[in-house]
């Protein structure tokens, strides 16, 4: 066994972490008689080899080997080695330079899978019949034999879509047959192998595949990939289609069936923004489910709905629970408050205020006013561990986060607020701004703790009574130390011509090279928007930002937005370009520079698209930029996006459909403005 394995120049082949020199170590510890040894060996073969879904070099010329396991009599877990064997070829679930390398080696070594297809043990002939599939149509025959006579469910599930991937016109009949089979296991089969060719399930098969999907054990195979059979089939299902599958699950008997339904309901939520509208019936008869788990189950399959979520608001009150609030509060509806104003006297914390991952804070209430100013005052929470304590994340800063967003109507908790600005002034001194003029009486605790370095206590005076004095106190002992941010110096960008005296701290930052580390680059950036606000003067930092502008990154698009405000620039346009669509974290401040440069806004349009329909962190400020540059070429593809039914992609925080809630609102204002 493993003949050869030494003579192959194992340095020469790139695995996950460089050359695999591990790779003979790995496949040794897969043979060996130890199962823990072995399972070890498995383990770093996903690790080095195969490494979440990348192949490289040495997994083509790892194959022959693996193949030699997988037959092997008394090597431990034989069909995991077959199931890789035929996940290898899948390109749903390969990704890497390597991949069709790979493939090849395993159709070219497959021969001794032939004989594992009549292995005595059912879960081998199974993963045989998978990796044989995949290895290429030469299989087809041995396939359809082996079909006629194999008569074990779980075997026939894997047969069945693997015969349908090589022969599909052959395989029709098979397909209508086993959509009616007393095995759940095929029926669920023959639902993932029609969907995976692209076609509809038959209106007479749909109580069937219901069923299927509804049995205790969700009968999942290889065939679906690295996603559940339901959420192929039910993604791809047409609304009609859906509607009847969901509604044989939740007949089903067993409550396994129902929470695995929510779980189905909430990802085809994710997928599509009609969802929700056609299926919420199904979703508010799972809230009154006899059953405390799938009732549970169904505030996932409520919060994945998210604005469709709003006619099940009085479900949700009735409800109570902490999901129930949870989509209360992202609704921004009044029945949020009572059912908050419970978890909190009853000694819970849900984190529905959390401001990480609720963008949109609730409506202001007074009741829950008055439960905020208590909280406020309340000793730190002691926790068992740094861990523990994490997890808690920032109650405090949640609070003062919702009391910035009620601005004024929050005026009665400015005493609670100033008297957290010791610990907690990055979120208490924005709330105090923002409540205005009646948190007056907070500018002698502002203005001491500005006295001390605080720069963001001299912005709230700043934006309380108009005086820059106390940011330009706060500014020059910030300066003087090593710890000055970007955000910070945009803070005090705000006070003008009255932050000149601050100029001389600032020219450490204008060195004409650029920083090693981004957040040292947007810092020098930071400071050049300083100097330029107070001063109109650019001779201190051009240099410096010349040289960010080539050296490109985001960073560089921060440098080219102001270069270009200032009038500079022009020279750098090549330079600029290129940020525009090289770098997602540069694109949308390089069209504001090149649109300032005279560059027509239709011909930056395209790249800033691009950043939209990716669901990029920088779509918002894409957005914006299509509307400061008046792109109105845009508003055919944003009316597109905006009228989809596919959910936008997000790499926001917080869920999938809220944040496309979020979004489309965003595209349709600046449709909107583009269109005035």
């Amino acid at each position: 066994m493993l003949n050869g394995i030494d003579d192959i120049d194992w340095f020469a082949l790139d695995g996950a972490y460089g050359p695999c020199t591990e790779a003979p170590d790995i496949l040794r510890a897969i043979a060996s008689p130890d199962p823990e040894k072995a399972g070890e060996g498995r383990y770093d073969f996903f690790s080095s080899i195969w490494h979440q879904n990348t192949v490289y070099p040495v997994t083509a010329e790892v194959v022959p080997f693996l193949v030699e396991l997988a037959g092997t009599p008394g090597v431990h877990r034989r069909d995991h080695l077959l199931h890789a064997l035929g996940s290898l070829c899948d390109p749903d679930q390969v990704n890497g330079d390597a991949r069709e390398e790979v493939r090849a080696s395993v159709a070219v070594h497959s021969g001794p899978l032939l004989p594992l297809l009549t292995d005595p043990d059912p879960e081998i002939r199974a993963q045989a019949a998978y990796a044989a599939a995949w290895s290429g149509p030469h299989f087809t025959g041995a396939l359809r034999e082996r079909w006629a006579v194999e008569t074990h469910p779980a075997v026939r599930a894997m047969l069945l879509p693997g015969l349908a991937m090589l022969d599909p016109v052959a395989a029709g009949p098979l397909l209508d047959a086993a959509l009616h089979d007393p095995a759940p296991q095929v029926r669920a089969a023959a639902a993932v192998a029609l969907t995976r060719a692209g076609q509809p399930l038959p209106a007479a098969a749909l109580e069937a595949v219901g069923s299927a999907f509804a049995e205790a054990d969700p009968y999942e195979n290889a065939w679906s990939g690295q996603r559940p059979g339901w959420q192929l089939v039910f993604r791809a299902a047409d609304t009609a289609s859906a509607r009847v599958l969901a509604g044989r699950m939740a007949a089903a008997t067993g409550p396994e069936a129902r929470v695995r339904l929510a779980h189905i309901l909430a990802d085809r939520f994710h997928g599509s923004r009609s969802a929700p509208a056609d299926l919420l019936p199904v979703v508010r008869d799972l809230f009154t489910d006899p059953d405390p788990k799938v009732r549970d189950a169904a505030g996932s399959a409520v919060r994945a709905a998210g604005e469709a979520a709003a006619p099940l608001a009085e479900v949700l009150i009735a409800d109570g629970g902490h999901d129930a609030l949870d989509v209360l509060v992202r609704l921004g509806h009044p029945g949020y408050a009572p059912l908050l104003l419970a978890a909190w006297a009853a000694g819970e914390s849900p984190r529905v205020l959390d401001a990480f991952t609720h963008p949109e804070p609730p409506p202001f209430d007074p009741a829950v006013l008055a439960a905020v100013r208590e909280r406020l005052t309340r000793p730190p929470a002691r926790h068992s561990s740094l861990f523990a304590a994490s997890m808690a994340g920032d109650p405090i800063g949640d609070l003062l986060h919702v009391l910035r967003s009620w601005g004024p109507a929050a005026a009665g908790a400015v005493p609670e607020i100033i008297a957290c600005l010791p610990h907690h002034a990055a979120t208490a001194a924005p709330a105090l701004a923002a409540i205005g003029p009646a948190a007056r009486s907070a500018v002698p605790a502002l203005t001491a703790r500005a006295e001390a370095g605080d720069v963001r206590c001299g912005h709230a005076v700043l934006r309380l009574t108009g005086d820059a004095g106390p940011l330009v106190t706060a500014s020059a002992h910030l300066l003087g130390t090593d710890s000055a941010s970007a955000y910070e110096l945009d803070l005090v960008a705000d006070a003008g011509p009255a932050a000149a005296p601050l100029l001389p701290l600032l020219t450490r930052w204008f060195t004409g090279a650029a920083e090693s580390d981004h957040g040292q680059r947007r810092t020098q950036v930071a400071a050049a928007r300083v100097a330029w606000r107070a001063t109109g003067g650019t001779g201190p930092f051009l240099p410096t930002l010349r040289v960010l502008v080539r050296a490109g990154f985001g960073p560089g698009g921060l440098a080219a937005d102001l270069l270009t405000e200032t009038g500079e620039g022009a020279d750098l346009t090549h330079e600029i370009r290129r940020l525009l669509n090289a770098d997602w974290y540069a694109r949308s401040r390089a069209a504001r520079a090149l649109h300032r440069l005279g560059v027509p806004a239709g011909e930056l349009v395209p790249a800033l698209l691009t950043a939209v329909a990716s669901g990029h962190r920088d779509a918002h400020d894409a957005l914006h930029t299509l509307v400061t540059i008046r792109a109105v070429t845009a508003v055919p593809a944003l009316t597109t996006m905006a009228d989809r039914d596919e959910r936008h992609p997000a790499s926001a925080p917080g869920d999938l459909s809220w944040n496309d809630d979020l979004f489309r609102h965003r595209l349709r204002t600046t449709i909107a403005t583009l269109t005035a």
